[in-house]
């Protein structure tokens, strides 16, 4: 299973929405980065929309891309940066970013009243919008936080990733079924499968590639493998964090073959989240949507497998 199948008319509804956009916001948005994360929200809608035996309408395809700009809001605005690439420019390419930031949140509330959303969800969806932009407060405030556990690392994941994909579960739900149980039990299916897939994205991305986790680090943003690797070597880890100086290429080295050797911690957590899913899932009245929706956890599942 190489990718998940999503509706072309739910791709292209993204790009139809920033079409709409002022040049001046369009040009500074990239639809080329996070793109698998996007394309697992899209799918996961989908699989929730099956609950209702119909095609796709437009409200459902405009409904799935809300919470996309507020994807693209943490995307232009990041909770992060490279302490040694700041200069004028860069603090300007930052500050223009939380302006389009603001536009995107302002979008997102204003047309959550334009898709046949009842009031009762307008209203959590709002809140959850918000509650997602100061989850990005929360995770600057984390950066370089030596305090900062596998515990607070998966709440940051709920209240970040998980929440995403959490709103677009229910988005999908209320518009499919309008039922409250259904539509908090997908938000909880969501939000498990929105956190399993930034973990597994992130494990992949620290195991084959050295540069980027060298830049994860530098920026204060630990990844869960290093977490576990930090509290089975406590000391070697406070010695590197705590040095005076940058550390070295073999310092850096060394923390990446400890962080890669906690892969298999990393995995219990992805298999443990995903056989949840699979429980909940099963709560679902039976048909297509049950099976989108362990078609993803099977997918899932198999990433989390091949990592090594």
């Amino acid at each position: 299973m190489n990718e998940l199948n999503v509706d072309e008319r739910l791709n292209d509804g993204l790009l139809a929405i920033i079409s709409q956009f002022p040049p001046v916001i369009g040009e500074m948005l990239d639809l080329n980065k996070n793109t698998s994360s996007h394309r697992l929200r899209l799918a996961l809608f989908q699989a929730i929309s099956h609950l209702q035996v119909r095609d796709l309408t437009v409200d459902q395809i405009t409904a799935a891309q809300l919470p996309e700009l507020l994807a693209l809001a943490a995307q232009t605005n990041p909770p992060a940066f490279q302490p040694a690439a700041l200069n004028p420019g860069k603090v300007a390419q930052i500050k223009a970013g939380s302006y389009v930031a603001s536009y995107l949140m302002s979008q997102f509330t204003n047309r959550l009243t334009k898709v046949g959303n009842p009031p009762q969800m307008i209203e959590e969806l709002t809140i959850d919008g918000g509650d997602f932009m100061i989850a990005q407060i929360q995770r600057l405030q984390y950066n370089y936080n030596q305090r900062f556990k596998v515990a607070n690392y998966l709440a940051d994941q709920k209240a970040r990733a998980g929440l995403l994909a959490k709103m677009s579960a229910k988005q999908s739900a209320v518009l499919a079924a309008n039922d409250q149980e259904i539509v908090s039990l997908s938000g909880q299916i969501g939000e498990a499968i929105g956190v399993a897939a930034a973990i597994i994205h992130e494990t992949q991305q620290v195991t084959t590639d050295f540069t980027a986790f060298c830049q994860l680090v530098t920026a204060g943003q630990y990844p869960l493998a290093l977490l576990f690797a930090s509290e089975a070597q406590p000391d070697w880890f406070t010695n590197f964090f705590n040095q005076p100086h940058r550390p070295s290429t073999d310092q850096f080295n060394q923390a990446h073959q400890q962080a890669c050797q906690q892969v298999t911690a990393v995995k219990g957590i992805v298999t443990d989240t995903l056989q949840q899913v699979k429980l909940d899932t099963q709560v679902l009245p039976t048909g297509d949507c049950q099976q989108a929706l362990l078609a993803i956890v099977a997918w899932l599942n198999e990433r989390c497998d091949n990592l090594s």
